[in-house]
């Protein structure tokens, strides 16, 4: 699904409110009859110009309360992350400021239209709008903290990827350099990899999509490489890093681990296995999330070096795919493997 806080949009300051409303009330005018009373033109006047202000703030207040998704009711990832990148009781308890305005709002034009109803001198009139305008500017200026919160976590909530929940989704984990982007590339359907900022590192998050036939149908499957998250070792990762794994793993149902069997990554043989263990452990919820190793660098890895890495995973050759990630050499049979994997489900 689209990222469902894509639609929190700016939210201006109370000055820019202020300035936006009285901008448009003092530019309102009232339908009167030429003929009418000066009075009655003073009073429908200046009651136009406090009604104008008022619907405007009423409009734009209730627009940043309706960009912002309730938290709960968010899928179990998007829920995951929102309450990573940002407290989500202080969010609630914002918008329920901004909310908590607008009945007092409401009363203000009621309690000014009666006192507008009630003068007797047009001059009168221009007092009244004068005085409403000033608590109306009292009441936003009391919003200013919240206001401005509001337009600081926007920004994070809006930088989480875009994944949808409801396609399979294949995560593709290893140390940096092993080939996991030359792999998500040449294994899209689209070239054109979408490649998103991810909030939780200062790197990019790479996704692409493979298409299984099933039938009369395709089954798009999502991939996702997030460096930052799992290409190194438990220990070295932030609790913001730590809670992202969670939220990842709710959405993923493979993994794909990738190796370099040679040296030409900068990674150890030693570190790689210790960092397959941590996410296999750590990251497949007991089991529940199947994990496929990947040998990549087949044109550069000598048989004893592949061999050396089989014994050390004891498994089988026929447990592993060789592949080059470059030149997309043997990707079909981890094609296979997937259209095998996804198009016989039910």
């Amino acid at each position: 699904m689209k990222n469902p806080f894509s639609s929190f949009y700016h939210v201006p300051d109370s000055k820019e409110l202020l300035d936006i409303a009285f901008g448009r009330a003092m530019k309102s005018s009232a339908q009167v009859s030429k003929n009418a009373p000066i009075l009655l033109k003073a009073k429908k006047k200046e009651l136009k110009r406090i009604k104008v202000a008022i619907d405007e703030l009423v409009e734009k207040v209730l627009t940043i309360i309706k960009s912002v998704p309730v938290i709960n009711d968010l899928p179990d990832f998007y829920r995951e992350l929102a309450s990573l990148l940002v407290d989500v009781d202080e969010l609630r308890l914002n918008l329920g400021k901004l909310n908590g305005i607008l009945p007092i709002l409401s009363k203000l034009e009621r309690e000014y239209s009666k006192k507008l109803s009630q003068i007797e001198a047009p001059k009168d009139a221009d007092r009244i709008r004068r005085s409403a305008f000033g608590r109306i500017s009292s009441i936003i200026g009391k919003q200013r903290e919240s206001l401005e919160y509001l337009n600081s976590v926007r920004g994070r909530l809006r930088e989480i990827p875009s994944i949808d929940d409801t396609l399979h989704c294949i995560v593709v984990a290893g140390y940096p350099n092993v080939g996991k982007s030359s792999f998500v590339r040449q294994i899209s359907t689209n070239k054109k990899i979408e490649v998103q900022e991810y909030p939780f590192t200062t790197k990019k998050l790479i996704m692409g999509h493979f298409d299984v036939e099933k039938q009369f149908e395709k089954i798009k499957i999502q991939f996702l490489d997030t460096p930052g998250i799992l290409d190194r070792p438990m220990a070295k990762r932030n609790n913001i890093e730590l809670q992202a794994i969670l939220a990842l793993r709710l959405i993923s149902d493979l993994i794909i681990f990738i190796f370099d069997p040679t040296p030409a990554c900068g990674y150890s043989i030693e570190s790689q296995l210790d960092l397959y263990h941590e996410v296999k452990n750590n990251f497949t919820r007991e089991g529940k999330i199947d994990i496929v190793i990947i040998f990549n660098k087949m044109d550069l890895a000598s048989e004893i070096e592949i061999e050396f890495l089989r014994d050390q995973l004891k498994i089988k050759e026929s447990e592993c795919f060789l592949i080059n990630a470059l030149s997309g050499e043997n990707l079909h049979l981890i094609e296979e493997y997937l259209s095998k994997r996804y198009g016989k489900e039910n």
